[in-house]
């Protein structure tokens, strides 16, 4: 019977230290998911009733696509990506706060979203991924 204390072994060549952690990851799922949504959001609103509608659709989504892309690059060494990720995620949540009230795309969604990625990169070992070795 294996010890269940003992971490799994990954394989040959495999070190925890370049292991992505589960917040960073989370936080990156989240991120890429939010801009994959409003895609599919604004295509189904230029489909269904025209490229103005589109428009107005893709407009609340243009911080989410931002952070999608940024998040993107979570592999990156370097605090600025994590500060980065976090001020855009902000910036989202402030951004989208309108449509709740107006009744439009991502409604409750923008703001919930983007404060699951700000308390997921204010984490520890998100912070400890994110800082270089040296520093």
């Amino acid at each position: 019977m294996p010890d269940l204390r003992t971490p799994p072994d990954h394989g040959q060549g495999v070190d925890e230290t370049y292991r992505m952690p589960r917040a960073v990851r989370a936080a990156q799922f989240i991120a890429v998911l939010m801009a994959l949504i409003g895609m599919l959001c604004t295509a189904s609103s230029g489909w269904l009733l025209g490229s103005s509608s589109a428009i107005q659709t893709a407009i609340p989504f243009i911080p989410a696509w931002l952070l999608g892309l940024v998040a993107l690059t979570f592999q990156s060494e370097g605090q600025s990506v994590r500060i980065g990720a976090i001020l855009l995620a902000v910036l989202n949540m402030l951004w989208t706060v309108p449509s709740i009230t107006d009744g439009h795309p991502p409604g409750p969604l923008g703001p919930i979203t983007s404060l699951v990625v700000i308390v997921l990169l204010f984490r520890r070992e998100a912070r400890d991924w994110f800082e270089p070795s040296g520093w």
